[in-house]
């Protein structure tokens, strides 16, 4: 688990920016403590994904610094930042089993075989695919797919933070509140970091601790979801464009 802190943090896609406008994150210094859930809140464009992406290392900020614990960790790539990142669409291999795409990270840093076994049975169970661990994986429906993506990052002992970009967008709207609920019951149960891109103002108060209101590449407000209510009961639009002063 890490505490995450963006520290005078800025980015722009331009070569040679030339004011505010041509960042699309504008400089900011923020901090996600360690074993929180997060939601990071706010409409298309405004530069959630590309807020998440520099914390997990697949884009480098233009200006300031990503800190875990304390540590720079800006020129670390990302399969050593101890990060897992669950996006939109589940990042799963197809032509494996459940049980194979569970045990594939750990596989990966050569833990014991029997370690595999008991870690992928627990997380199995947790995300209740324990009946399908046999089956392959292109058989699984959307939401299936996106609890194996989620289980994939559990499966780590070693997992800093788990970054969910809009994990719910594809799922059946029946099914979300189930995966809400899990995913709550799953930060409850491990303290992980966890920090949860939408733009849906239900999921981001259902599943947060804290809620981080993003407009125009900066951070708006920052508090529970009982301090951001006013926010979350009137149209998002208008209030953001009221915060711009």
């Amino acid at each position: 688990m890490a505490e995450i802190h963006l520290k005078a943090l800025a980015h722009s896609y331009s070569d040679a920016p030339k004011g505010p406008a041509d960042y699309a994150i504008r400089e900011m210094d923020h901090v996600w403590k360690q074993g929180g859930a997060y939601a990071l809140l706010g409409p298309s464009g405004c530069g959630k994904s590309t807020l998440l992406n520099i914390i997990s290392g697949l884009l480098s900020p233009s200006d300031g610094d990503v800190l875990f614990d304390g540590k720079r960790v800006n020129d670390i790539p990302p399969e050593t930042r101890n990060i897992a990142q669950v996006f939109q669409f589940p990042v799963i291999y197809d032509s494996m089993t459940v049980f194979d795409n569970l045990a594939f990270p750990l596989r990966n840093m050569k833990v014991p075989e029997a370690k595999v076994q008991a870690k992928v049975l627990e997380i199995a169970e947790i995300l209740e695919l324990q009946d399908m661990l046999k089956n392959k994986a292109k058989n699984l429906t959307a939401d299936e797919k996106q609890k194996v993506s989620m289980g994939r990052g559990l499966v780590r002992d070693d997992v800093s933070a788990i970054l969910f970009d809009e994990p719910l967008t594809v799922i059946d709207p029946h099914l979300k509140w189930k995966l809400r609920r899990k995913l709550k019951q799953i930060h409850e149960q491990f303290n992980i970091t966890m920090v949860y891109v939408t733009h849906d103002q239900l999921e981001a108060s259902t599943f947060a601790d804290k809620i981080a209101v993003m407009y125009n590449g900066q951070i708006v407000q920052f508090g529970t979801p009982v301090s951001c209510l006013s926010l979350l009961t009137i149209p998002l639009w208008a209030t953001l464009l009221a915060a711009r002063g």
